[in-house]
């Protein structure tokens, strides 16, 4: 489960991070790369799909406002990487809390729809950070 959050839950809020910071903000790719603390060839990754492209959640509209926000914040400031890691974090916790990977999972691992798991929305679906949206408008 917490890989899944990692490996692909993570890149996913990143690769839609990048994408707000320079279709929807203008930012160049380098300026992107600057305001998330990242390279400028992570940047070009997570833009041609090499990254973070596995796991689509387009459709929840919720989750696209958190990234959109926390892309607003960092098209004004660039975020530190603590702050980023810190808000990532929030929405992939939130993702999870409200099952929104599950569908993904049981195609990873077909033996958990079986199971009825509902490990991820036991876990992050009850506490502060999963049950409402984070709140990425505060600063560290």
């Amino acid at each position: 489960m917490l890989e899944l959050g990692a490996r692909y839950i993570t890149p996913y809020i990143m690769r839609r991070l990048v994408k707000a910071l320079v279709n929807e903000h203008g930012l160049s790719r380098v300026k992107a790369a600057a305001a998330l603390g990242i390279s400028p060839s992570a940047v070009t990754r997570y833009l041609k799909g090499e990254r973070g492209s596995q796991i689509d959640l387009r459709d929840r509209s919720d989750v696209e406002e958190l990234i959109s926000r926390l892309a607003s914040r960092a098209a004004s400031r660039p975020l530190s990487e603590l702050e980023l890691q810190l808000e990532v974090a929030r929405i992939a916790l939130y993702i999870m809390g409200k099952g929104y990977a599950c569908p993904f999972h049981f195609r990873l691992e077909p033996s958990l729809r079986s199971t009825g798991c509902r490990v991820c929305r036991s876990l992050f679906g009850s506490s502060p950070l999963g049950s409402s949206p984070p709140a990425v408008e505060h600063q560290l």
